[in-house]
């Protein structure tokens, strides 16, 4: 047995003092019958004591008071235990994306391999956190997330092309991992690494000296140099990956690349300052592996798993007894019933039910409060009695319902921590798994979102037989962006066990909408089926939640699309088509879903 807020355990202390309290009235009760006249005259005339009666209200009162107390502490027991994984590893990913990086002496590149190997690190590692910085001449960076797909599609996605500024600046790059470790506040507590990668030397700044400071903050920094001191020619990429030749001086002359024994030096100092390794690239590899299996040890043996008892919340118990206790206190009363009078008065009868009356009413009040308060502890749950909305949320929520879908986006972005979604990528915090709620609301505003740039809902396919002009093609990308950062939302949102069952349903049908807005309609109708497995779509039955309805209704849709994207058959024979291209009415069931 544990409280949840075991300094409300403190209000018990009211208790004694309404103890001392009552107490205290009846001494000087004592007293005033003594001040009014002789006290066997005073004791004579008093027909009845009601000493012992005004003892059990006490006692029923100061103990309500105190149960009361001990709910507001949320007592919890024990229900059994879990395993919880090691997530007490920070990795820092500092990646060199300079254009030397093109070099092939590692194939097919120096950086597609090591973008590769980086994925292959963050996937051997289940329950570390990752972060990212991509530089060159400036560094480009990602926060701590337990999502390590994020990761990976970061460094996927760039090329050494899309450097705004040119050059090695190691020392940014190593400041800007530490600055990612120092923010975060759950990294206090875990064991904090930094994985430079690079083929390079800074010749601008100190990164010697950025590492001493890392060594301070108990940040361990590993070094894979990649290439050496043999020259190797630097291809020249386009835009779109292709090879157009060699890079050359102005006078013709080939550019290379190679590691001085200088630069060699740097690296050595970097690592061995704050306890790391140094590791070289061979023929075909860069050398992460040596450090993945470094990591993989560390967390098998230094970073152990732990287990943890699961509380169960039992607050409900001392709140019943209190309510009880005062329903009880209400009914006992401080005087001794009289006998009944052979012959009453009228203007006695009078009285008496005037008498009654506000004391009769008084208890049915008191039973019926009590009443009502035990039946919304009942329905709503234990856990539920003090939840309180968030006023982010509902000031997102006033803004989507006027249409403002940007605005309600913003807010449940700084909301959950997910970032700002940028070229279809957004974070996926553990905010998500504790709000589910307002995740679901991020990924309905997405979509509001990615249904402003071009066609609506249901009339994409319109788009697609007209064809696309310039400008529609580029609202198309836009779409695609917000569409990729929806699904990243809801997907999760789906996946997760501990998220009720019709919000994991309304997660899979909006992700089925998702995908059916960018006309992906196979893709749509498996997340539609998952949203049916959880809730059928029972037309008949009007106590089914619509959302299984609706995907249902959808799905059917979706199947048609995929009928009419066949080719037809090209027969001799064969009419043109005089069809009307599907049914497409119920489309736009996918807006009831939202």
């Amino acid at each position: 047995m544990k409280f949840a807020h075991p300094w409300w355990l403190f209000g018990t202390g009211l208790a004694v003092i309404v103890a001392g309290l009552l107490v205290l009235g009846g001494v000087l009760l004592l007293r005033s019958v003594k001040r009014f006249g002789e006290e066997e005259r005073v004791t004579g005339l008093i027909t009845g004591t009601a000493g012992t009666r005004r003892a059990t209200k006490g006692v029923l009162l100061v103990l309500a008071v105190a149960l009361g107390f001990v709910a507001l502490a949320q007592p919890q027991y024990g229900k059994g235990t879990r395993l919880i994984p090691a997530t007490n590893l920070d990795v820092v990913v500092v990646l060199d994306y300079s254009k030397s990086m093109f070099a092939r002496d590692v194939a097919p590149s120096r950086i597609s391999r090591a973008k590769t190997e980086v994925g292959q690190l963050i996937r051997q590692l289940p329950g570390a956190r990752f972060g990212a910085v991509a530089f060159a001449g400036e560094p480009i960076s990602f926060p701590l997330t337990s999502d390590g797909g994020a990761i990976a599609q970061f460094f996927r996605q760039l090329t050494p092309n899309d450097m705004p500024i040119g050059g090695t600046a190691i020392g940014r790059a190593l400041e800007a991992g530490r600055e990612l470790l120092e923010r975060d506040p759950k990294s206090k507590k875990h064991k904090k690494v930094i994985l430079l990668v690079t083929d390079g030397e800074d010749l601008e700044g100190d990164p010697v000296a950025v590492a001493r400071a890392a060594s301070t903050d108990k940040i361990t920094i590993h070094v894979v140099q990649i290439g050496g001191r043999t020259p190797e020619p630097i291809p020249d990429v386009n835009e779109a990956g292709d090879v157009v030749g060699w890079r050359t001086t102005e006078d013709g002359n080939p550019i290379t690349t190679s590691l001085s024994a200088s630069g060699e030096e740097q690296l050595g100092t970097i690592a061995t300052t704050t306890g790391g390794t140094v590791v070289r690239s061979e023929r075909g590899s860069t050398g992460l592996k040596e450090i993945t299996q470094r990591l993989e040890k560390m967390m098998t043996e230094e970073l152990s798993e732990t287990v943890e008892t699961v509380y169960s919340d039992v607050y409900a118990y001392p709140l019943g007894a209190a309510i009880l206790l005062l329903v009880l206190e209400t009914f006992v009363s401080q005087t001794q019933k009289r006998p009944k009078p052979t012959v009453v008065a009228p203007p006695a009868r009078r009285r008496r039910k005037r008498k009654k009356r506000p004391r009769a009413a008084q208890a049915v009040l008191t039973s019926l409060l009590a009443l009502g308060l035990w039946t919304i502890g009942c329905e709503s749950g234990p856990n539920e009695l003090f939840i309180r909305s968030s006023p982010v949320v509902k000031e997102a929520i006033v803004a989507y319902d006027a249409g403002d879908a940007s605005a309600a986006a913003h807010l449940l972005q700084g909301y959950l921590s997910t970032g700002k979604c940028e070229s279809g990528v957004i974070g996926t915090p553990d905010e998500l798994h504790e709000l589910p709620n307002a995740g679901f609301d991020l990924g309905l505003a997405l979509f509001q979102l990615g249904e402003r740039f071009g066609r609506r809902f249901g009339d994409e396919e319109a788009l697609a037989d007209a064809g696309m002009t310039p400008e529609e093609e580029e609202l198309w990308l836009e779409r695609g962006d917000q569409i990729d950062c929806a699904l990243r939302i809801v997907e999760r949102l789906a996946a997760e066990r501990e998220v009720p069952i019709e919000l994991r349903a309304k997660a899979s049908y909006l992700a089925g909408n998702l995908e059916f807005l960018r006309r992906e309609y196979e893709n749509a109708v498996q997340h539609y089926d998952r949203a049916l497995r959880l809730i059928p779509g029972l037309p008949e039955d009007a106590s089914v939640d619509r959302v299984g309805r609706d995907a249902a209704w959808n799905r059917a849709i979706a199947l048609r699309r995929i009928e009419d994207q066949k080719p037809p058959d090209a027969g001799p024979d064969a009419e043109p088509d005089g069809g009307d291209g599907g049914d497409d009415g119920g489309a736009d069931g996918g807006d009831s879903g939202e």
